[in-house]
């Protein structure tokens, strides 16, 4: 009887709504945070999955890039008259100057029997001349396909070093295998490329060939012994990844994440990408909890209100939800916007006035961070096209914006010309001044440079000492009229010391698009500008060439 009294009383109109109350709370967020939790965490993967990609395709273009620029380097290097002819004293000079432009250790000049005749190894006592490279792949490959390759690890005979290897054969006259020119870079400059690519990206990267063995050192690698008697057991086994990682990367058949323990034994998400026509792996990895940290976050928030939520009636629970869930929206809209690339876009603040004061400073923060986003952005661009020490344009811009301009002029028939632009003995002005005053007087005759030529000429930096411009719906007869204003203007003012003038003098070489019936490309009216340039500088410097053909260079 007195259990029957108890349960009556309890049995209250007010009891009945408090636990209907809770119930219907309870329901509610059941239904509210397992689909919650669900979608956060695809979105998660998913926003993470972008991440890496995008940071994948961005790194895989810039050594693709590399790659191919490397190769191409060293062909054109083997395709030198002086080189093909065996001329050994100017190819060493060459090759010594080339290399001290580039990211190659070394440069390797091999006769057609595979003995090295020079190379241009310095932190040695010992250089490769004399050592026989018959059995090399890279020797091989060139003889036998007559193509540049581009090789594995190797270990170097000479400085006993893994290194790569870029390789072009030499070709006579009757385009018959005569010799090979290589270059080598060593795993710092390949580990030191990775990371300053690196852009945004809060992960770590590295490559590693299809034997599992890494190209790059990172962290795991940076305590290990370094010897200079490194042999190929001693290298595959401080440089061999584990085999978990490997197969990981060689498993093709998903694009998604993928989640293991790295080498020092913690648990990673990760997404690769193979490189270099597949004989090597890009690989990225994120920490797990790094990756989960922001979700992790929004779930723990998520209960807590939940709780939270179960002590207030069903209207307060609206009104809160409805406070909470317009501002939410309005910077879901913002972040949508942002993510769409409208970087402007500005959440009004004013409509967010009635809600918390949390809220507002989000908005305030989020307003902030679209301009710096988009300063940021603006910033990257002009970084990413702009020679920093002259205020040129570098040769991106050059590839991109000057192929397009040539390809108009060509669809439109009008004429098209190059200059291209060698500072005389440069070399000499750093040698004696210092590479600090040679930077200034870089920037001298670049600001020389530019007050010469028109708005609607394309000035860069090319590399070096060396300027192309490029020139749209220009006949050869202007631009040998600008390329001498150009010529005079240096040759008139000398850079100025503390009261000290350095004289200085450029070689110009001049093609013209029309003009010469061998020019259908714009690498090739670079590369014919550049063939009078170095014309130029064989004539004695401080004047001009004109590019008509193959064998007709005109002095001006």
């Amino acid at each position: 009887m007195k259990i029957l009294k108890k349960l009556q009383r309890q049995n209250t109109i007010k009891n009945q709504l408090r636990r209907g109350h809770v119930s219907i709370t309870f329901i509610i967020s059941l239904f509210i945070f397992i689909p919650t939790l669900f979608i956060e965490y695809q979105q998660t993967i998913k926003h993470q999955n972008e991440e890496m990609a995008n940071y994948l395709d961005a790194q895989t273009y810039f050594f693709e890039s590399w790659l191919t620029e490397r190769s191409r380097d060293i062909h054109t290097i083997a395709n030198l008259d002086f080189v093909r002819s065996y001329n050994y004293e100017k190819s060493q000079t060459f090759f010594q100057d080339f290399k001290e432009q580039t990211d190659f250790a070394d440069l390797i000049f091999v006769n057609k029997e595979g003995i090295i005749q020079f190379d241009t190894v310095t932190e040695y006592r010992r250089n490769g001349t004399g050592f026989d490279v018959n059995d090399r792949q890279y020797f091989q490959v060139a003889k036998e396909t007559k193509q540049p390759y581009i090789t594995d690890i190797i270990i170097s005979k000479v400085t006993k070093q893994p290194i790569i290897a870029f390789a072009s054969p030499i070709l006579n006259e009757e385009q018959q295998f005569n010799g090979v020119v290589f270059g080598t870079v060593n795993l710092l400059t390949i580990t030191q490329l990775l990371h300053e690519s690196r852009v945004g990206f809060l992960g770590h990267a590295y490559i590693l060939n299809q034997d599992g063995i890494l190209l790059t050192q990172f962290e795991s690698n940076k305590n290990k012994k370094s010897t200079n008697e490194h042999n190929e057991d001693m290298f595959r086994q401080n440089y061999m990844i584990d085999e978990h990682i490997l197969m990981a990367a060689q498993d093709q058949s998903t694009q998604s994440l993928t989640i293991y323990k790295d080498s020092k034994g913690e648990w990673v998400l990760a997404k690769n990408k193979p490189i270099n026509q597949g004989k090597w792996y890009i690989i990225s990895e994120v920490d797990i909890w790094e990756a989960y940290s922001p979700l992790i976050k929004r779930f723990v928030l998520l209960a807590v209100c939940i709780l939270l939520g179960t002590f207030y009636t069903i209207k307060i629970m609206l009104l809160i939800t409805k406070s909470i869930e317009e501002p939410i929206q309005q910077l879901l809209k913002g972040v949508g916007k942002v993510e769409q690339g409208h970087y402007d876009y500005k959440i009004n603040e004013q409509q967010l006035a009635p809600y918390a004061k949390e809220f507002q400073e989000l908005c305030s923060s989020f307003n902030e961070m679209s301009v710096k986003v988009k300063e940021d952005t603006i910033l990257l661009r002009e970084l990413s096209i702009t020679c920093q020490l002259t205020k040129l344009y570098n040769r991106r811009y050059l590839i991109e914006q000057g192929e397009h301009a040539f390809h108009e002029c060509v669809k439109e028939e009008n004429h098209c010309s190059c200059i291209a632009i060698d500072i005389d003995f440069f070399k000499k002005v750093n040698d004696t001044y210092g590479h600090l005053i040679g930077d200034e007087v870089l920037k001298h005759v670049a600001k020389l440079i530019t007050e010469s030529v028109r708005s609607i000429d394309i000035v860069t930096r090319y590399g070096g000492e060396e300027f192309v411009i490029l020139l749209p719906t220009t006949t050869l007869e202007s631009a040998e009229k600008i390329a001498e204003s150009i010529r005079k203007n240096v040759e008139d003012h000398p850079y100025n010391m503390a009261d000290q003038f350095i004289e200085i003098t450029v070689s110009i070489g001049i093609a013209e698009y029309m003009t010469a019936r061998d020019i259908s490309t714009f690498y090739e009216l670079i590369d014919r500008a550049d063939q009078a340039l170095y014309i130029a500088k064989e004539r004695g410097r401080n004047q001009l060439s004109v590019y008509v053909s193959t064998d007709n260079l005109a002095q001006r």
